[in-house]
């Protein structure tokens, strides 16, 4: 009897942890708002496109955008001229004949060979098909891995309303591509390792938002997952060396150290708010180069430990995702607005473990105010830099779910460290 009535007070106590859901969280409320979001980016890029500041200007030439830079590299690259795109000054005088000279922007291409093997195909389309296509495919790469993490349809729409979202499609860049990636590699991961190491060795085409999943895999003895992804990695490798030749390979770290040193050591009166990082912030606030990276490195130590400590514990999947997920976006330095697009995989495992084991009190409205928040990347034109601050307080969010689940990483810590020392000292 003593028993039951304590069981029940456990219960009482345990559900009052939790919210009941805003109405204006219910499914109907939630499509017509992220439509609309959606609709008003549609209508603000169709009439930039009209007057002929978006994508090609009044006489039908090429805006240049992140896009143009995809699509010359992946041109060069179906012609074979792969040292052009390597070289600073040719690759500057390739693109200067399409959209006329001096309206390039960049002049590095700090990307690994292997992102020819995706970029070549849309190159084979004239401009115009080219980004469409790119958008289109990119977009629905996104779409499907978000709708398959929360299994309902008032994801899709969602996705579309995201600030970061339109600034991806805006711009052509590969934030959505990342996103889709990085969400099949977690989705996939608990059930069919092999399947997800593909689509994390597939992920090298961006390494740096990589940097903790070996980590995670680790924590968690997924080492087919871990087997998976080195195979595939060493084939896209391979194949790449087949396509475009091994020299490739040879130009590409000076144009990485290159890129390195113009977006992260670059002078104080640079515009460090298109970074989003920890680091732009510090840099942002005129804090110097030593305090920022020291500020960066303590944050990837600390998320480091977060990511290790609950994969290793016995937390829900779904939270093991989104934590891991969240924090691929924090660790780097190196981040960009539209690579914020991401950010759709660790709100999707979010959600469906909320779906699933309910809301806590406030994580609705902290929902709202980062979404709020969010919005002002596109004001700023992604120089605000305000991704840092977003993701970590979604990690915090994704973190107080593990604890009020009944799992304790500090303990999981205490015990893993026990047991380290235990096998030492019978060594």
């Amino acid at each position: 009897m003593s028993e039951t009535v304590e069981s029940f007070q456990t219960k009482v106590v345990y559900n009052r942890r939790f919210a009941r859901p805003l109405v204006i969280f219910a499914a109907p409320w939630l499509q017509a708002f992220a439509i609309a979001f959606a609709a008003i980016y549609g209508v603000l890029l169709f009439r930039l496109y009209m007057a002929g500041i978006w994508l090609v200007d009044s006489d039908g030439v090429p805006r240049y955008i992140e896009f143009t830079n995809f699509w010359f590299a992946g041109s060069q690259a179906l012609h074979g001229q792969i040292a052009a795109i390597y070289d600073p000054v040719q690759f500057t005088t390739v693109q200067q004949t399409l959209v006329g000279a001096g309206r390039y922007v960049y002049d590095i291409w700090p990307y690994p060979p292997t992102f020819f093997l995706i970029l070549a195909p849309f190159a084979a389309l004239p401009y115009f098909a080219s980004f469409l296509s790119w958008d289109l495919a990119t977009l629905l790469g996104c779409i499907g891995a978000v709708y398959l993490i929360v299994r309902r349809v008032s994801a899709i729409p969602v996705v579309l309303a995201s600030p970061f979202t339109a600034f991806d499609l805006a711009y052509g860049q590969d934030g959505l591509l990342t996103a889709s990636l990085l969400g099949a590699s977690l989705l996939f991961l608990e059930r069919q390792p092999v399947l997800a190491g593909f689509f994390i060795g597939c992920l090298t085409y961006k390494p740096q938002f990589g940097l903790l999943i070996p980590l995670a895999l680790a924590a968690s003895s997924q080492w087919r997952a871990f087997a998976s992804a080195a195979a595939t990695a060493m084939l896209l490798a391979i194949a790449t060396t087949v396509a475009f030749g091994a020299g490739v390979w040879a130009e590409f770290p000076a144009q990485l150290v290159a890129q390195a040193n113009e977006a992260l050591f670059a002078d104080p009166d640079s515009r460090w708010g298109l970074l989003q990082s920890v680091y732009a912030v510090i840099r942002a606030w005129r804090g110097g180069p030593a305090l920022a990276w020291t500020a960066q490195g303590l944050t990837m130590l600390a998320v480091g430990a977060v990511v290790w400590f609950v994969w290793r514990s016995h937390a829900r999947y779904t939270l093991k995702a989104a934590a891991l997920s969240a924090a691929a976006l924090i660790v780097t330095p190196y981040a960009y607005a539209y690579d914020m697009a991401v950010i759709a995989i660790p709100v999707a495992f979010l959600a469906r473990d909320q779906i699933c084991s309910g809301l806590l009190r406030g994580e609705q409205l902290t929902v709202i105010v980062l979404f709020l928040a969010s919005l002002s990347i596109l004001f700023s034109g992604g120089q605000g830099a305000i991704g840092a601050p977003i993701m970590l307080v979604l990690l915090c969010l994704i973190l107080r779910r593990v604890l009020q689940s009944g799992t304790r990483p500090g303990l999981e810590a205490l015990k893993f460290w026990k047991n380290f020392c235990d096998d030492s000292l019978v060594r």
